[in-house]
């Protein structure tokens, strides 16, 4: 284990390589197929396999910001500091420059891009034209990816979690460590992780504390939930399954696990930083896949497939039955940015700066 001062150093460059919960969420209807309440990364839709690649966008900056989908516009941020709005031929329509990178994934609802910045900032963008309606200052880096439900914005920045109504900061709770975890909602209830290892659930409304689990080691993955399960993994190499503040099962890889979960029907897919992709049920491993890099990106199921990147630079498709390869893609850099299907379509950045498009 490396001294705590390092180990920060190089989590902070980790928050350039995921927006981990990478997965930003709205409970609005946003396109992009996922469980509206629970953010279980799982697409109302098929894909058609093989793949092909219909476009490619290329930033002034890494791309590690997972694309929200809304109607016919892809909506993302790059580390170059700007937040892009393009059509579906990968045309550009806006693009709004922020103070610094952009790792944050954004949401989207009624009309309005929820995304956060390195630049300390949540910013609220008009999403036809790409002005600024407001913006809030939040603590330190806002790596986490906001969710949005009934007007309330929450999102994890600095050492804390925040509700955010129309600039207004409704209330803000306080964690012993940095919160780059991605907020998941559920019956009420925000559920978060936090890097001085626990898992928390708060009460949505108020801001108070309901329980927290602690984890062996600090936790940079954004949970999923499922029937009132929450899952998701840690620093410590193991991926939990918690309800009501108690453990359910625990599983051990073989590296530290900064993917989120994907779930559906009780069996959990996760990337581990041991290069290895794992459909778990029960604390048990149904399959095992190896990539050729470490995976901190975030698994989508999409159909009969499981969607993910690796820092080998290939995007992969898995049957999400077997484990085996159904389509693979190769990008010019590592894959931290987790996928968004929309209309048939699957889109993914990657760190050569660009954002994919297949069909």
């Amino acid at each position: 284990m490396p001294p705590h001062s390092s180990r920060l150093s190089f989590l902070a460059l980790l928050l350039i390589a995921a927006a981990a919960g990478c997965l930003n969420a709205s409970t609005a209807s946003h396109g992009t197929g996922f469980h509206p309440d629970g953010m279980n990364r799982v697409a109302a839709e098929n894909l058609s396999f093989p793949l092909r690649m219909l476009w490619s966008y290329e930033t002034d900056g890494n791309v590690y910001s997972t694309p929200a989908v809304h109607g016919d516009t892809i909506f993302f941020g790059s580390n170059d500091g700007r937040v892009y709005a393009l059509d579906r031929d990968g045309k550009r329509r806006w693009s709004y420059q922020t103070g610094l990178m952009v790792t944050s994934s954004p949401a989207v609802a009624d009309g309005v891009v929820y995304i956060g910045s390195w630049d300390k900032h949540l910013y609220a963008l008009d999403a036809e034209t790409g002005e600024e309606i407001w913006k809030v200052k939040i603590g330190e880096v806002a790596g986490s990816s906001p969710l949005v439900s009934e007007g309330t914005v929450y999102i994890g920045a600095g050492h804390g979690v925040y509700a955010i109504r129309d600039s207004e900061v409704l209330w803000a709770f306080e964690t012993k460590g940095q919160v780059t975890s991605s907020p998941a909602l559920f019956n009420g209830t925000i559920f978060i992780g936090s890097w001085d290892g626990a898992l928390y659930a708060i009460d949505a409304g108020t801001g108070r504390l309901r329980w927290s689990y602690p984890a062996g080691g600090l936790i940079y993955s954004s949970p999923a939930v499922e029937d009132g399960t929450v899952y998701f993994g840690s620093e410590d190499g193991g991926v939990y399954a918690v309800r009501a503040g108690r453990l359910l099962w625990r599983y051990e890889t073989n590296g530290e696990v900064y993917s989120s979960p994907a779930v559906e029907g009780g069996v959990v897919y996760i990337g581990s930083a041991d290069g290895n992709i794992y459909a778990i049920r029960n604390g048990s491993p149904l399959w095992i896949f190896r990539t050729g890099g470490k995976v901190y990106s975030s698994p989508l199921v999409a159909g009969k497939a499981v969607i993910v990147g690796s820092n080998d630079g290939r995007i992969y498709a898995l049957d999400k039955e077997r484990g085996s390869m159904i389509w693979s893609f190769q990008t010019g850099d590592e894959v931290g940015s987790s996928p968004a299907v929309s209309g048939g379509r699957l889109y993914i950045g990657s760190r050569d700066k660009r954002v994919y498009a297949f069909g």
